[in-house]
């Protein structure tokens, strides 16, 4: 599993393995949005990025987004960061730039939810 961290327009997009990492406890704003995204719910949350229902602006309540995605398969998951990163970048210039950064990917032990 990994987290990753979508931040609208500072073009950045970051991912995190490591459940005890500090930048992570930046996910715990008020209000912060977080998808959820599995096996069996990954059809369902690419086609809300491809349909436009997840949106940024630059405001407080839509500029960022944490993206959890457990899969069983790490390089898939990074795969899948990478490909909503392009989706987004389609429709907002900032993410069509954004450099993928892998921060600490040594999962330890699981994220709670």
């Amino acid at each position: 599993m990994l987290r990753a961290y979508l931040n609208y327009p500072s073009s950045r997009v970051s991912i995190h393995g490591d459940p005890d990492c500090g930048h992570i406890q930046q996910a715990r704003k008020t209000g912060q949005r977080i998808v959820i995204i599995e096996s069996d719910s990954i059809g369902v949350e690419l086609e809300r990025f491809r349909q436009s229902e997840y949106g940024f602006a630059a405001e407080a309540a839509s500029n960022d987004m944490w993206l959890d995605v457990d899969c069983g398969d790490l390089e898939f998951e990074k795969a899948v960061v990478h490909y909503v990163q392009r989706m987004l970048g389609a429709r907002y210039q900032p993410f069509k730039d954004a450099r993928v950064e892998e921060h600490c990917l040594a999962p330890r032990a699981p994220f709670g939810r």
